[in-house]
């Protein structure tokens, strides 16, 4: 049984798949149409694909020398497929015997002689295979459980609800440098025969690795390969022995390899050994100077590749709405100093921790339509925000779960924090948030207190502005110059309209252009903000309350 992560309690785990692991790990997934031995038929359309290539690209010479010599050097006939150019990609997840049967009989048909010497070799190889000098086996075992179940049980154990799924994989950097020697090997082998080989149409040991390893995920875990997926099921795969195969560059003066000891997070470290910094060196290589230093062709080995443990994750999905804040207490995001909280919560995490369970998801960041002061309120329609939601388990949500979810939130949190019309937005439709920034009008509601008795002409001098702009010019405010740079911004107020109260206080409603510091347009932040409402009053004005009340930005994109 496995074992719930703590955002699992309440969802059933996928059952584990058909395997287990205790299953012979060497067993190679099965294919459906696949029989206890490969069907004659099979065998005669490979053996007739692969003909009709070698007929195209070699002759009889050129072809027997590539297979011998890698054969002589210990290569599995999946990399001898891959020297030969070989594209049909069903090829590879053929067997080890299946595959020298074919090579054998090619050679046999190029030179009318089934009997010759090397056909034997051939044959002995699949008795006790040693490891694979150009692909330290992978790609031997690609479709085989050792390499296909740490990706299985990771599946399971965070029970990914996908369809699809995309590889990136990383293979051992000594692959690179044996690979290039076994082409300088070949090479060599053909000049001393007087021949010339063109060894450009090798293909990337990737491409049929993964392949290989796509097409066992796809039987197993019941998904379907695509390169545009969102679910990256990340593989790094290691070789321990050669793992520092490509310092030989260092002594080769034509390869122009150079490293750099640098410093990062108090270690030192190599920079400069990327693998397009190897490929680019090699390529720079004669063969003559890269076989005088004694590394070609590469030794036979004696460790086959280890991988680390397989990262599973899900590209960031996005959820948009509104919310309305009806505390004085709380901030928009967690508020903490030095480890030490100055909010008691915060809008993101009310919400937040709601949506993490429903998703499944490692974090999330939330971003909202500009921000309001902790002792705000926001009221009214509410604000446009929208969560990242990262590496998400559950990536897609129903606006009926999104529904439930709001409630849910609405119901644990309805002295704090409201939310409205929580749906699933795109990457695409961000932009709109941040664009809004700058463009959008706010609504507010303010209670002042002025030092002039509120008299009807006071009222009179705030609401000739109810339908007249008034410009004012703001340098940064006082109480966020430590992250805003110094300098006076033209903000317009575009109406404003008083009521009275009692004695010294009265209330304002102004819509003002996005960016307006409200607070200090009121006061006057000691002269930084002019014209003030106590300018035009002639009098000192304080703000007592402050609660936004509109946010004039279409959010979501798909509410109507």
């Amino acid at each position: 049984m496995l074992k719930k992560r703590f955002w699992e309690n309440d969802h059933e785990l996928i059952p584990p798949v058909r395997i287990s692991k205790e299953t012979d790990r060497w067993k190679r997934i099965r294919r459906d149409n696949d029989n206890d031995d490969e069907t004659n038929e099979d065998i005669e359309t490979l053996y007739s694909n692969v003909m009709q290539h070698v007929m195209k690209n070699y002759v009889n010479l050129t072809y027997q020398t590539i297979v011998d010599t890698m054969l002589d050097i210990k290569c599995c006939a999946r990399c001898i497929f891959r020297f030969l150019g070989i594209r049909d990609y069903k090829c590879y997840a053929k067997s080890e015997e299946v595959l020298l049967k074919i090579l054998n009989r090619i050679r046999s048909t190029l030179q009318e002689d089934s009997q010759h010497p090397s056909t034997n070799i051939l044959l002995s190889k699949t008795q006790d295979k040693p490891i694979c000098t150009t692909c330290f086996d992978l790609i031997y075992q690609a479709d085989t459980l050792e390499c296909l179940w740490p990706i299985i049980e990771s599946f399971n154990s965070h029970n990914f609800q996908v369809k699809t799924f995309n590889l990136s994989i990383t293979l051992p950097s000594g692959i690179i440098i044996n690979n290039h020697s076994v082409k300088v090997y070949i090479r060599q082998k053909f000049r001393e025969r007087n021949l010339t080989v063109d060894l450009s149409n090798v293909i990337d040991l990737k491409e049929p690795f993964k392949y290989l390893l796509g097409w066992s995920i796809e039987k197993e875990l019941d998904l379907n390969h695509s390169f545009q997926s969102p679910f990256i099921i990340s593989i790094e795969y290691y070789h321990g022995i050669t793992q520092q195969n490509h310092l030989i560059l260092t002594r080769i003066p034509s390869a122009e390899f150079k490293l750099k000891k640098v410093r990062m997070k108090g270690k030192a470290v190599w920079t400069g050994d990327s693998r397009n910094n190897i490929i680019a060196a090699l390529e720079k290589v004669p063969d003559s100077d890269f076989i005088s230093i004694g590394n070609c062709p590469p030794l036979e080995e004696k460790e086959r590749w280890k991988n680390y443990f397989p990262i599973l994750e899900h590209s960031a999905v996005y959820v948009g709405g509104r919310y309305i804040k009806l505390s004085r207490e709380i901030s928009q995001s967690p508020w903490i100093i030095n480890g030490e909280r100055l909010a008691k919560t915060s809008v993101s995490e009310c919400s937040g921790e709601i949506l993490r369970e429903k998703f499944r998801c490692d974090d999330y960041n939330f971003v909202a339509a500009g921000r309001e002061d902790v002792n705000v309120r926001m009221l009214g329609n509410g604000r446009p925000f929208y969560f990242e939601i990262i590496n998400p388990r559950k990536p897609f949500l129903s606006q009926q779960e999104l529904d439930d979810a709001q409630k849910e939130i609405n119901e644990t949190q309805k002295d704090l924090i409201q939310i409205n019309h929580l749906t699933m937005v795109t990457e695409r439709d961000l932009v709109i948030i941040k664009e809004g920034e700058e463009t959008k009008r706010k609504t507010y509601s303010a209670l002042i207190w002025i030092s002039k008795i509120v008299t009807p002409e006071i009222i009179d001098k705030i609401n000739q502005y109810q339908d007249k702009e008034l410009t004012i010019q703001q340098q940064t405010p006082i109480r966020v110059l430590q992250r805003r740079a110094q300098m006076i911004r033209p903000k317009i107020i575009y109406s404003m309209k008083a009521e009275a109260l009692e004695n010294h206080f009265l209330t304002m409603q102004l819509q003002t252009e996005a960016g307006t510091y409200i607070k200090e347009f009121i006061h006057g932040d000691l002269g930084r903000t002019k014209p003030s409402l106590g300018d035009l009053l002639d009098c000192y004005a304080d703000i007592l309350a402050l609660d936004v009340l509109e946010v004039d930005l279409k959010w979501p994109p798909n509410n109507n």
